[in-house]
């Protein structure tokens, strides 16, 4: 009986140790496994972060490329105008210049 106490006493033991070696596997293999989960995450985070970048900068250049369009229409439209005036002051400015030479040396 005795015999019988000590072998289940090394028996037990004996599974305990192998439960403990099964267990330290298992957290092994879990711990492996979280970190290519971890480092999986951590790349499509990166990759999804320069996507949201180059979207990001995408959409900047559309809307810089309208603003200077809609600049460079003003710009044009301004032009335009200051010609129209410059155009209607031309005749005025060379009817002056024509008035003042002919006055100040057609009265010789």
């Amino acid at each position: 009986m005795a015999y019988e106490i000590l072998k289940s006493i090394v028996d037990a033991e004996a599974q305990a140790v192998e439960k403990k070696r099964q267990a330290a596997a298992q957290a092994e293999e879990l711990k492996v496994k979280a970190q290519a989960e971890a480092a999986a995450l951590l790349e499509k985070t990166r990759k999804d972060g320069l996507l949201m970048v180059d979207e990001t900068v995408k959409n900047a250049v559309e809307d810089s490329e309208m603003t200077i369009q809609g600049i460079r229409r003003e710009a044009e439209e301004a032009c335009q105008e200051i010609r129209k005036q410059a155009a209607g002051k031309k005749e005025e400015a060379i009817q002056a210049v024509i008035g003042k030479v002919v006055g100040t040396y057609g009265s010789n």
